[in-house]
């Protein structure tokens, strides 16, 4: 029988297509996870009202939320909320201009604010399918971006630019952030002590959970640190290569065919019974 006590998802491209609602199939794994006694986590570079407002919406329990890529934690177990690390103004300033090359729409959150360039097509991207969306602020100039820390900064980029974009990157970032693709098109800066997996082994470590019966599912490179810290991590098979590398399983069917249900209902749920 495998152990299992803790299955944490991200969200896009992972449990759901983006943009999309849970399907039915993911609503009934979940609901057997809770009526066996799993716990059961949402991991995204969404803040945690978003991760929230999501579950609220598709009618499920979660008792772990990590949100803004490792930035933000909540806690449902003991009603801890926190905000642990973001990025110094001057580091925001230097993610600019080491994206300067490069054609991208900035996006910064303050105070629950979102600021974005004039003419920006994507500024609802981040909001898509929440209710309680972030009212959206238009600079007048970039040096608003930078004008006090923020949590994380994002640049929605063209999927031909990435590898440039990485490269770049690689070369530059200092050890106080780094930068790292989230989707496709996304790429993004936080803080460097700011990691998906280093709130998976928070959380479970203060719940004496043992990392052998954790189990993540991710899709992309800023899901390699919540595998790194799990006892059991699946990739999507539609997610980087990068991240597949580190991952111990690789799902039969990718997101779009809802693979993340699939996989539970076939390795994880009759293991349960």
């Amino acid at each position: 029988m495998k152990n299992v006590k803790l299955v944490v998802c991200d969200i896009d491209n992972t449990l759901v297509m983006k943009r999309q609602p849970l399907s039915d199939r993911a609503y009934r794994v979940i609901k057997e996870l809770n009526k066996h006694g799993v716990l059961f986590g949402l991991a995204s570079g969404r803040p945690v009202h978003h991760l929230q407002s999501l579950a609220e919406q598709w009618g499920i329990e979660c008792q772990l939320y990590i949100g803004m890529n490792g930035a933000e934690l909540c806690d449902t177990l003991t009603g801890e909320h926190e905000v642990l690390y973001r990025m110094k103004p001057e580091w925001v300033k230097e993610a600019f201009e080491i994206m300067s090359p490069f054609k991208s729409w900035p996006h910064v959150l303050f105070g629950g604010v979102m600021y974005a360039r004039k003419g920006d097509p994507s500024v609802s991207s981040s909001n898509a399918y929440v209710k309680n969306q972030n009212p959206a602020h238009i600079v007048k100039d970039d040096a608003e971006f930078w004008h006090d820390s923020s949590i994380k900064i994002g640049f929605r980029v063209s999927a031909e630019d990435m590898p440039e974009i990485e490269k770049a990157v690689s070369k530059k970032q200092n050890q106080d952030y780094i930068g790292f693709k989230t989707e496709t098109t996304m790429f993004e800066f936080g803080n460097a002590k700011a990691q998906k997996g280093t709130l998976l082994k928070r959380f479970y470590e203060k719940h004496h959970i043992e990392r052998e019966a954790v189990w993540s599912f991710g899709d992309m490179t800023n899901d390699i640190s919540l595998f790194d810290e799990s006892g059991v991590a699946v990739c999507m098979i539609n997610g980087s290569d990068d991240a597949k590398a580190h991952a111990h399983i690789i799902t039969d069917l990718p997101c779009a065919e809802d693979g993340w249900a699939d996989y539970m209902e076939k390795y994880i749920l009759p293991e349960l019974e």
